[in-house]
């Protein structure tokens, strides 16, 4: 069988917890934000002269390839589960690379990266490698591609399944600030900011609302369903999809 799965997850949904957990249970390569922002990096973060190189794309024998190459190198499940702490991990390992490559102060490196980042998340040439990458890996199969509009890009494709991984606000405060050590209020700040950062994000490149259910054959509801229960039912349902794909 052939598995494909795209899964949305809010932050402190548990999301990235059970997107490992099905990778593992069905042998899939797990692909998150941390792994296409990875990519990007790769390309050489997108700027004038990466749109020059995606425009010919045809023309350069090997771009993504490589891109591709250097990716899987990668663990094909990362070994921390939670993305907010990987993310983070990997945010301080370019920082401190900055910090001793151009002898910037932490300060100036994080200004500096900040910057270079929302520069890069802004650029329609990352957009375009993110898609291509998300295409890419789609063709190759049994993958599951976490976040970035893959319920989107890979929408016309029938035996992809999309999943939704919800929870209450309120519960998803609790988690974070339990798993970061940090307090309520701060968590609340940083779920409703991550919140209003991908609902812009699929609305400003795909013009769509990240909420909407009709992007997704399945939405699982963890103040319900234990990760369990829902890596099970999701496991199930990729599983039935690709049997009955032509």
């Amino acid at each position: 069988m052939n598995i494909v799965i795209t899964l949305s997850r809010q932050l402190g949904s548990r999301g990235s917890y059970i997107g490992t957990a099905v990778a593992k249970k069905l042998n899939l390569r797990y692909i998150d934000r941390e792994i296409l922002s990875r990519a990007a990096e790769m390309a050489g973060y997108p700027d004038e002269a990466m749109v020059t190189q995606l425009e010919k794309m045809e023309r350069v024998p090997g771009f993504l390839e490589n891109i591709i190459n250097s990716m899987n190198t990668m663990p094909a499940i990362p070994t921390i589960a939670s993305a907010t702490l990987r993310e983070g991990y990997a945010y301080d390992e370019r920082l401190a690379t900055l910090m001793v490559q151009e002898g910037l102060s932490r300060d100036e490196a994080f200004r500096e990266l900040s910057e270079h980042e929302r520069r890069a998340e802004a650029s329609e040439a990352y957009q375009e490698l993110v898609k291509r990458v998300i295409l890419e890996y789609a063709q190759t199969g049994n993958v599951i591609i976490v976040g970035r509009g893959g319920q989107v890009v890979l929408r016309d494709f029938a035996n992809v399944l999309h999943v939704r991984i919800h929870a209450p606000e309120e519960l998803r405060v609790l988690r974070l600030a339990e798993r970061l050590g940090i307090e309520h209020k701060e968590a609340e700040r940083q779920i409703r900011q991550s919140d209003r950062e991908r609902a812009r994000y699929m609305k400003h490149f795909y013009n769509v609302k990240w909420d909407d259910p009709d992007l997704y054959h399945l939405i699982v509801n963890t103040g319900k369903v234990s990760v369990d229960l829902a890596t099970q039912l999701i496991c199930d349902a990729a599983q039935r999809l690709a049997m009955s794909a032509p």
